[in-house]
């Protein structure tokens, strides 16, 4: 769950919908109590999604006389595929519903959706179409092959314009409602930050707003990070909200020990399209900072 202590608002009547993404691992079931705590109070659907390759490649060395063709569709294996996987998402789809009726929840609805194809083409075209509120996956280490996972979960970031909430592998939550955002003053943050808020208000959280000073020329920080400060300035934000201006040489050490001093759950920023380099700062600070934090990471378009 998102935290044992993220006390629910019953005046907050929120419905939502989740896209849910599973490769049928006995780990990925660890996503379902977020999809349901976020579903909760207000009620909503989740959609659990699966995609698998519909095409069997096999190159020319496999015809006799050395056929030419660049693919060879087997469709009878294409078929046993679809089956298979059709088969373990509704196992997958009974579990998660079985999690709700247990509960006694009302209000939660789960749909299946299986695609054949690319799997991180069709969940963008998922995404597009369905414009859920949250997309919700497994986050792996690298090196780890398969359905959305690793890089592939980095990649998805950036290319869907509703925020991703990712949770590490065999992640081991602490009891606190504590959450990291970090900023770089885009223009847009004042306007994530609030949908990050609106988001989480259920669980009362305390937000963490913090900028990395990594060079000795950001003076000019403290007082942008005022500026910041002051569209947030009700009664209830101000209690809820904090910001940090943190001067260091090494991002990730950074980034780690405010986690552990602030017993942080969940770590948040915008994961802008940049360059090779993959770095959401122009200090270099990098994704790889962040996912070495091993916490969930709520990230959201720069769109």
């Amino acid at each position: 769950m998102l935290n044992e202590n993220m006390h629910i608002n019953n005046e907050t009547k929120i419905a939502m919908k989740i896209i849910l993404t599973t490769d049928f691992s006995s780990e990925n079931d660890m996503l379902f109590p977020y999809a349901i705590d976020l579903l909760r109070t207000g009620g909503g659907e989740i959609v659990v999604f699966h995609a698998y390759m519909d095409q069997v490649v096999l190159g020319d060395s496999v015809f006799p006389g050395g056929m030419d063709s660049d693919a060879f569709f087997n469709r009878e294996l294409i078929i046993e595929m679809e089956k298979h996987a059709d088969q373990l998402i509704q196992q997958t789809t009974g579990r998660l519903e079985k999690m709700i009726t247990d509960e006694n929840l009302k209000g939660i609805s789960v749909r299946m959706m299986l695609k054949g194809g690319d799997p991180e083409l069709e969940l963008v075209h998922l995404v597009e179409s369905e414009q859920p509120d949250l997309l919700l996956m497994g986050m792996r280490g690298k090196g780890r092959k398969g359905f959305l996972e690793g890089s592939m979960s980095k990649s998805i970031m950036t290319k869907v314009n509703v925020p991703v909430l990712s949770i590490p592998e065999g992640y081991q939550w602490s009891t606190s409602s504590q959450v990291l955002y970090a900023t770089n003053f885009v223009p847009q943050e004042e306007k994530v930050i609030q949908r990050l808020f609106s988001l989480l208000k259920p669980f009362n959280p305390l937000i963490h707003v913090v900028h990395l000073q990594m060079k000795d020329n950001d003076e000019g920080d403290a007082e942008k990070m005022e500026a910041l400060g002051k569209h947030f300035q009700t009664k209830e934000l101000r209690q809820q909200i904090r910001f940090h201006c943190i001067r260091t040489t090494t991002a990730r050490e950074a980034l780690q020990l405010f986690c552990e001093q602030h017993h942080v759950s969940l770590a948040s920023f915008i994961a802008n399209k940049r360059s090779l380099w993959d770095y959401i700062f122009k200090d270099k600070v990098g994704k790889d900072d962040f996912y070495s934090l091993q916490l969930p990471l709520l990230t959201f378009s720069a769109e």
